[in-house]
């Protein structure tokens, strides 16, 4: 049997394997019965049908992906306990051990404390020197907490998010982390809302963190996926992330030739 035919069979053995990659029970399902709101809940339930046609050209082609993480602190690893228990790390090796014969290369350039406009301003030049297949951005937790005008955070990521289409460069969106002390300000909860808008006009795929980690704080409190500072997260947290943004990719990676750019709801709509 050639390689390739090895990969695609590789490729739809994975994504039967997607419940499996859940860190537990607990964390395992991303949607929430209460979220921000049910225009923003029933948005990224649409987006889940989306898929990632660059990611999965690269991989037929060449067997190998190049995913640039970009964003703050989360994606700098602030509160792991050790580099390879970041989710940029554990991501990578996620997928690799899950998709036999591919070889993955994900680089992580987060900048604690920075805004959507800094990782706007620099994301021409992460791209020319990375040159991915997948832009994975963690964004508007500091816009948040620093109130950055709406109209502007709205404006920052339609725009970055078009130029990343126009190079062809599939994109998943990270939204803001929960934490009990953060959504004490409504604001935060207007941000994750817009994050959400967002990515439904510009058809871009989101992993849910803010609905996913409220569900465990409501279970089980902060402590079981935040450091001590009841902001960054810690390893438990940085696992979820890898395992949901494992099943995330895997999900939308197109299953055959003819089929990269098109929705599969009705093959997901049992799921």
């Amino acid at each position: 049997m050639s390689r390739p035919t090895i990969f695609a069979l590789a490729l739809v053995a994975a994504s039967a394997l997607i419940p499996a990659t859940s860190v537990s029970d607990d964390l395992a399902t991303t949607a929430a019965p209460n979220t921000v709101s049910p225009s923003a809940s029933a948005t990224i339930s649409h987006l889940s049908n989306m898929e990632l046609p660059r990611l999965g050209q690269a991989l037929r082609a060449t067997h190998s992906a190049k995913v640039l993480a970009i964003g703050s602190s989360s994606t700098a690893g602030v509160g792991a306990s050790s580099p390879s228990h970041t989710y940029v790390a554990r991501l990578e090796i996620n997928l690799e051990s899950t998709l036999k014969g591919a070889d993955f290369e994900v680089i992580g350039h987060g900048l604690s404390g920075e805004v959507a406009q800094g990782a706007a301003d620099r994301m021409k030049r992460e791209v020319e020197q990375v040159k991915p297949d997948l832009v994975i951005w963690q964004v508007g937790t500091n816009d948040a907490l620093r109130h950055v005008a709406m109209d502007s955070f709205k404006e920052c990521l339609k725009k970055t998010l078009a130029w990343l289409k126009q190079q062809q460069i599939d994109v998943i969106l990270i939204n803001p982390q929960y934490g009990e002390s953060l959504v004490k300000d409504a604001y935060y909860e207007e941000m994750v809302a817009a994050v959400a808008a967002i990515a439904l006009e510009e058809q871009v795929l989101i992993v849910d963190r803010f609905d996913a980690l409220r569900k465990l704080h409501r279970q089980r409190g902060d402590q079981v996926y935040l450091s001590a500072d009841n902001l960054h997260m810690n390893d438990e947290g940085y696992r979820w992330l890898a395992e949901r943004l494992t099943a995330t990719i895997l999900k939308a990676l197109p299953q055959g030739p003819g089929t990269a750019g098109h929705s599969r709801t009705a093959k997901r709509s049992s799921t």
